[in-house]
């Protein structure tokens, strides 16, 4: 330890031991000191954050997600706990998710500013490896007895983990990315549907659960597949609106049950939510309402979006149609930088005089915004000089984007409906251009990319995403497959074409694609199997292109583990290592750019 202490030392000295050791980098005296204090007062939610802190820094995962979790438990309004153990997570698989707090992922669940969803997921996993009852079931599932293991939760009786705030936080908060969960859920709505007796949904904790899968099949824009006997059993649900609106409790479970289905526009008009009122129980009138708002909300919005001109080319008109009726993605929550954060990170790829200009007012284009969630991102962490333009084709994806602006009081980005291919109508040039995930949806990327480059101010910084040709290997198997549906096709072929790619045997084209984040909701499905255009790039290419037009690579956004690897099978091959070595690198591991090649390059300023 950096300094003795008394056997009789009081919790201070052992916090004010800690904090010393923690400032001067000695971790393991300070893992030490938190430990001694926390055994003199274990409720101290601040203590356990420090410790967590520490443990993190040292790489002690499983354990600083224990205690950040513990923090949470003894001060659930701990935004800065909350903030670093969503991103902890995001980053690791917790090898002992049942030692986590449930009462600390619970208070993370509610916390504002933090992206959820890795919350949801391992809260899902503390309660399968927790909840003996779970365990049973998923085991079930996994034997291939889904349904048999849905009865014994809810066909006469609710069980207790269908009870759980964690387990109904988790639905509401985030996206089921588990295919035993998801077969699990799936057969719970099938037997809520085609076996549940009527009064059975006099059961609160029944409802509260069923209400808790409708906001998690809302979250997923109905991705689940059904079976025959669901589909006409749906067909035959007969709706009266006025009995549903004066708060007939029948046309109330009718209503539920067709929600966990088909989308509530089917049902209710959007303009109905002001005749909701009636609507009993009353936790399923807030959900219909809240539900009817927002979308009414998004479609005002998206017809006050500005456009700079008609789209007329083909295929940015083919791919705009997708995202107008699949706006993507539909996101649930967002981790909200500290104002100006940007730059920081940015000292990572450029030399800190080229980052000058963030000091003062700067323009900032986000080209093929969707929905939002980049943009938001991007404007908050580049604070509040940055002057931020988001641009996309689908007027409905930018709508979105301008209600979740409004909801997190974002105020420095405007969105506006573009073609990249018209950018050269804007009369503006830009500091930074970030554009990832559009460029390979163009027929010609490069030809896209140039005309990016066209609004770079000389100097100017590029974030940019393709597609790899390596890592989409499995994707272009499966577009050539004879039973592809082809990106046209609708909802209900989507889903069971997706259903049937879950269910493949290990090795056949598509069974690998359950792994990817982009599978578990309809709108990303589409976007990642059924998109209507799709390049594929190889570094080969991408260097070739920067070496044309004055560009200078300036390194790939991956995870410090993965940047570590890299640098020691290429010690030679310095920071951000040559395009040439990253090729070996891929070629050794395919599935690395898996989601895109992302990374930053520069125009260098002119001598």
């Amino acid at each position: 330890m950096s300094s003795p202490i008394r056997k009789s030392a009081t919790r201070q000295d052992w916090v004010a031991l800690a904090r010393r050791a923690f400032q001067s980098n000695d971790l393991r005296a300070a893992k030490v000191a938190y430990i001694e204090a926390l055994n003199q007062d274990r409720r101290n939610g601040q203590l356990h954050h420090e410790l967590a802190l520490t443990l993190a820094a040292l790489a002690e995962i499983d354990d600083a997600a224990i205690h950040f979790t513990r923090a949470l438990r003894f001060k659930p309004s701990h935004e800065e706990a909350a903030r670093r153990l969503s991103r902890l997570l995001a980053r690791f698989a917790i090898s002992e998710p049942a030692r986590l707090d449930p009462f600390g992922l619970k208070a993370a669940l509610g916390a504002s500013g933090i992206d959820t969803q890795p919350v949801a997921e391992t809260a899902l996993a503390h309660l399968s490896a927790a909840e003996r009852e779970l365990e049973r079931a998923l085991h079930e599932v996994a034997a291939g007895q889904a349904d048999e293991a849905a009865r014994k939760l809810l066909l006469n009786r609710t069980a207790d983990v269908l009870k759980s705030d964690l387990l109904m936080s988790a639905l509401q908060a985030g996206i089921v990315m588990n295919p035993w969960y998801e077969r699990l859920f799936t057969a719970l709505r099938r037997v809520l549907l085609l076996e549940v007796a009527p009064d059975r949904f006099q059961d609160r904790a029944l409802y509260a659960f069923a209400l808790s899968l409708l906001a998690q099949v809302w979250n997923n824009d109905h991705v689940w597949a059904e079976t025959e006997a669901e589909t006409k059993a749906i067909e035959q649900i007969a709706i009266d609106k006025e009995l549903l609106f004066a708060g007939d409790l029948e046309m109330a479970r009718r209503l539920l049950l067709c929600a966990l289905y088909r989308p509530l526009e089917s049902v209710l008009a959007p303009d109905d939510a002001a005749k909701c009122n009636g609507i009993r129980p009353k936790p399923l009138r807030d959900a219909v309402q809240g539900y009817l708002i927002n979308r009414d909300e998004e479609r005002r919005a998206a017809r006050e979006i500005p456009r700079l001109a008609p789209i007329t080319d083909e295929v940015s008109q083919r791919v705009a149609r997708q995202y107008e009726t699949n706006p993507y993605p539909r996101w649930q929550s967002l981790h909200v930088s500290r104002p100006g954060a940007m730059k920081a990170t940015l000292t990572r790829y450029f030399a800190p005089e080229r980052l000058a200009f963030m000091d003062g007012s700067f323009d900032v284009l986000i080209a093929g915004a969707g929905t939002g969630k980049q943009a938001l991102q991007s404007a908050l962490a580049y604070g509040p000089n940055a002057r931020v333009l988001a641009t996309d084709l689908s007027a409905a994806s930018l709508g979105y984007a301008q209600c979740a602006a409004r909801r997190y009081g974002v105020t420095n980005v405007e969105f506006m409906v573009v073609d990249i291919l018209d950018l050269a109508r804007i009369d503006r040039q830009f500091d930074i251009i970030e554009c990832l995930g559009v460029l390979h949806h163009m027929a010609d990327p490069w030809a896209g990319w140039r005309m990016l480059l066209s609004r770079l101010k000389p100097g100017g910084l590029m974030y940019i995403g393709l597609y790899s040709a390596t890592a989409r290997a499995n994707i272009r198997a499966l577009r050539e497959q004879p039973d592809y549906p082809g990106p046209d096709c609708d909802d209900q072929t989507a889903r069971n074409y997706r259903a049937q790619l879950l269910n493949s045997p290990a090795g056949t084209p598509g069974a690998d694609l359950a792994i990817s984040r982009d599978f578990y909701t309809l709108h990303e499905f589409r976007d990642l199997v059924l998109h209507p255009c799709e390049q594929h790039v190889t570094l080969d290419e991408i260097a070739r292109f920067l070496d044309e037009n004055g560009l200078v690579f300036r390194g790939f956004t991956l995870d410090p583990l993965v940047l570590q690897a890299f640098a020691s099978e290429f010690p030679q091959s310095t920071w951000p290592g040559a395009l040439s070595d990253w090729k070996a690198f891929e070629q050794a591991r395919p599935r690395l750019f898996e989601a895109m090649y992302r990374f930053w390059c520069e125009r260098l300023p002119a001598v």
